[in-house]
């Protein structure tokens, strides 16, 4: 494949099927293109001038403040966002935290603020020049990670890793891999053992999974946090810590890239099998408030871990060439949990989100150990980590909607509006993906290029997806599979047009006490409460607010599950200029209802899930669901009623 830039694995790193695509190379479209101008016009595009951590004083632009991860957090999502959008104001603010950055290397090759010598900062800023590299070439990139990895291997020993840097070391090994692949310096693989031995041992903790009820059963925190200063205490606290978790679920694929052992592929499924069934939810993700707490829909989950799922599955697809499975998750985590936990113009955030979310406010909740203002949105709600790590989510995601393949080939590894640009048989060539997906079932790609050119395209078939159909240049294909890619090989002209749709049925999935949520595609769908917005600090547009219902959420759906089509209607609208908009979402979904009296608020959240079926004798009434991602309040995991038991 003729592009210089492209990630290659090195021996003795295994080949992979796929191939990252330096950023740059896919660009958004359509709604796509639209939520990033959001986020560039929201916390993303203003938080220096509003936030003091990631101001001018920054520790990481040479001042006295903040000099810990919130610098590097930030640049790790605010540099992809500048260069996919090329937008030259956010690029200004990226070079002045790069340069700084590199200019602050020492002779022995350290960098980073002088005052603060943790390694798991340098993480964070290392995947951020990595980024920065894919969009620039900038040689000092390069040579920059060279001396610093030659300072971390002559010093990782006599000041190993600890605390938040044993429990996230994958991120180290993440960047060691891709600058190897980039120059072949054995030492990196040394130093890549080292960091290996040093990290807390996830592929264990995975495997023989420990933690099959909420932490709070294990580990009474008042209590924890007094002998917090063991090695061991600190080793459990960071094994069940979600962001932790959600980092180090992509250790073990490191690791089979390392060794091609299986049983390394095996600890990443166990990890989100486990995860899911101790510990899962409806919106594609697991809880933890802060530490991993059950699946009651109405703990919360921080949104760190969002994006830092995210970003492990993205690591994930790429080292596994059967990925499937992590590609639907992926999607479902990005069209549910990660636009769910924001304001429509991306202007504030929780720090927690619920599933089951009825009432946002500064209340005490059943959390682990979070603050009370950890459910409102706002620019700073319980810890700032995710004020600055937050940026990361929809800018890595787009780099990851295709890659190229080790045959000479692109595959579309998970679907939204955008377009890839590639180089294959010294051809350029140009895809475009035309969709309204996730709202819609329809995706249509055309091929540009100024000579024939043949190579595999790789089109990935959802597992949920039963009866998909691809036509290309009009004739229908067939053998279409769920849950596989449909590889199509031909020579390529300049306007060949493939046509992919994936009928998405309603789906029901079940949960706690045998709650139901309901799917259609990868969008789960919540029920619409009125909201009342109420401001509580700040100045708009970056406010803190309240979110209070102002229409019953109390409801059982009336629904048979061996059957549920036949219980709902679907009315589809356009995408608007903000994709995820709660006045006008794209997509809803209509059905009956019934009000369960006794299930109540119990801690400022939706009580104990009621055991289904259920039975109430209230009134049928109509009730409307809309996407997840859409609602900030919701019930999105319901109690459910059989049709055929006296429905009057």
């Amino acid at each position: 494949m003729s592009n210089n830039s492209l990630i290659s694995n090195r021996k003795p790193l295994l080949n992979t099927l796929f191939i990252d695509l330096p950023l740059g190379s896919v660009t958004p479209e359509g709604w796509l293109r639209n939520q990033l101008n959001i986020q560039a016009n929201g916390l993303t595009g203003h938080l220096e001038e509003i936030w003091e951590s990631v101001g001018a004083n920054s520790g990481w632009l040479g001042g006295t403040g903040e000099n810990w991860e919130r610098g590097p957090y930030y640049c790790d999502g605010l540099i992809p966002l500048a260069y996919l959008l090329n937008d030259e104001r956010l690029i200004k603010k990226a070079e002045k935290w790069i340069n700084w950055t590199l200019n602050s290397q020492t002779e022995e090759g350290n960098f980073g603020p002088p005052d603060n010598p943790d390694w798991w900062t340098r993480m964070v800023m290392l995947k951020a020049l990595i980024q920065y590299y894919e969009a620039t070439l900038d040689p000092r990139i390069i040579e920059f990670m060279g001396r610093y990895f030659d300072y971390q291997f002559r010093n990782i020993e006599k000041r190993p890793l600890e605390s938040w840097s044993m429990a996230r070391g994958a991120e180290n090994i993440y960047s060691i891999f891709w600058l190897y692949n980039k120059t072949g310096e054995s030492f990196l693989l040394d130093l890549a053992d080292i960091i290996f031995g040093q990290t807390l041992d996830w592929v264990d903790l995975f495997t023989n999974f420990p933690y099959t009820r909420p932490i709070k059963f294990y580990y009474d925190f008042q209590k924890f946090r007094e002998v917090f200063n063991k090695v061991q205490d600190i080793i459990n606290y960071h094994s069940h810590h979600v962001v932790n978790v959600a980092m180090g679920i992509k250790l073990p694929a490191l690791f089979y890239l390392y060794t091609g052992e299986e049983r390394y592929k095996k600890a990443v499924k166990s990890a989100i099998e486990n995860l899911t069934r101790y510990h899962g939810v409806a919106n594609g993700m697991f809880t933890g408030d802060e530490h991993l707490s059950g699946r009651d829909p109405s703990q919360g989950t921080e949104l760190c871990a969002v994006v830092e799922y995210m970003f492990s599955l993205q690591n994930i697809i790429r080292i596994f060439d059967n990925n499937i499975e992590y590609a639907d998750i992926l999607e479902k985590i990005a069209y549910n949990a990660l636009p769910a936990t924001f304001t429509d113009n991306m202007c504030a955030h929780q720090y927690d989100q619920q599933v089951n979310q009825v009432l946002v406010s500064v209340a005490k909740r059943n959390w682990y150990n979070n603050n009370d203002d950890s459910n409102i949105f706002g620019l700073e709600p319980n810890f700032g980590c995710c004020t600055a790590n937050m940026h990361q989510g929809w800018a890595k995601f787009i780099k990851n909607l295709w890659f190229a393949t080790e045959d000479n080939g692109l595959a579309a590894t998970v679907y939204a509006p955008s377009s890839v640009n590639i180089k294959i048989n010294n051809t350029d060539i140009k895809v475009s993906e035309e969709t309204d997906y996730p709202f819609n079932e329809q995706i249509k790609f055309t091929i540009s290029c100024k000579e024939a050119v043949t190579f595999p395209l790789r089109l990935r078939i959802p597992g949920w997806c039963q009866d998909g159909e691809i036509k290309l240049n009009g004739k229908k294909l067939s053998n279409v599979t769920p849950g596989s890619y449909y590889k199509i090989t031909k020579e390529w002209q300049d306007g060949d047009m493939i046509e992919l749709r994936l009928p998405m049925g309603i789906k029901i999935n079940s949960w706690l006490n045998n709650s139901i949520s309901v799917e259609r595609g990868p969008i789960v769908f919540a029920l619409k409460i009125r909201e009342e917005w109420k401001k509580i600090a700040g100045q708009e547009p970056f406010a803190d607010w309240e979110v209070y219902p102002e229409s019953p959420w109390n409801y059982a759906l009336v629904v048979d599950k061996e059957s549920p089509e036949d219980y709902f209607s679907v009315e589809a609208g356009n995408v608007s200029n903000i994709p995820f908009n709660s006045d006008k979402p794209p997509i809803i979904l209509r059905c009956k209802a019934k009000r369960l009296e006794d299930w109540k608020l119990e801690d400022n959240s939706a009580g104990k899930l009621p055991v289904s079926p259920v039975y109430s004798d209230t009134e049928l009434e109509d009730v409307t669901l809309i996407p997840y991602g859409v609602a900030k309040l919701r019930i999105a995991q319901f109690p459910y009623h059989l049709p055929y038991i006296d429905t009057h």
